[in-house]
């Protein structure tokens, strides 16, 4: 079995990308500036950063401002309104005590934190990396990099399960198999995810033998 296996949260373990957009399209809107779910795909290719999308279209905002309500907003919809993926808990219980587990991901330490303790999940994650601390987001491999030297693991001996492409880039661009499991909120096909040891449809399709296969192929 792999020595660490290191999950992506947002739309992989909880389905929270519906949330997170709602929170970013009502801080936009208090702002005067429309944000529409057509817009989520490129959204992420810039980083999923507020800063990224107010440079990108030379909005007259403040990216501080928009990123502090947002926070507001989304804290609330994860207290009211955050669920589980489908056999995410399942999941992460068989593969606790099995090998070590940490998260990667690009949002906040505090909604990372949030949101594993919703669900008891904290105790199972030996670390949890965020990429907002770090220089730059997925499709960049930053957080993967900080991911194997904290763990001190080699890219060999990790595995990571991402939701996106950018979180497979990420991952792969760190030296690192990566299993895809799609976000149905995101729109794609699997044939975006060229370069993934496995794609499934359902965290439930995983399972420690089929793990365990990926690391012998």
């Amino acid at each position: 079995m792999f020595e660490v296996v290191i999950f992506d949260l947002d739309g992989l373990l909880v389905d929270s990308e519906p949330l997170q957009f709602r929170a970013y399209r009502e801080a936009f809107f208090r702002n005067n500036v429309t944000l529409e779910l057509s817009d989520w795909p490129e959204w992420h290719r810039l980083e999923a950063s507020a800063a990224r999308w107010i440079d990108a279209y030379g909005l007259p905002l403040d990216a501080e401002t928009i990123r502090t309500e947002k926070k507001i907003l989304y804290e609330a919809l994860i207290e009211h309104e955050l669920t589980l993926k489908p056999g995410a808990k399942e999941l992460v219980e068989s593969l606790s005590g099995q090998c070590r587990l940490c998260i990667a991901s690009g949002s906040r330490p505090e909604s990372i934190e949030a949101s594993l303790n919703q669900f008891s999940l904290t105790p199972h994650f030996e670390r949890q990396f965020s990429a907002t601390q770090l220089p730059r987001k997925k499709p960049y491999p930053d957080v993967y990099l900080e991911a194997l030297l904290k763990m001190q693991v080699s890219p060999q001996r990790a595995l990571a399960i991402e939701d996106s492409v950018t979180g497979l880039q990420a991952a792969t661009s760190a030296g690192i198999s990566c299993v895809v499991c799609p976000d149905t909120f995101m729109p794609g096909s699997r044939t975006d995810y060229i370069g993934a040891a496995l794609v499934v449809d359902s965290l439930e399709e995983l399972t420690l033998y089929e793990l365990e296969k990926l690391e012998g192929a």
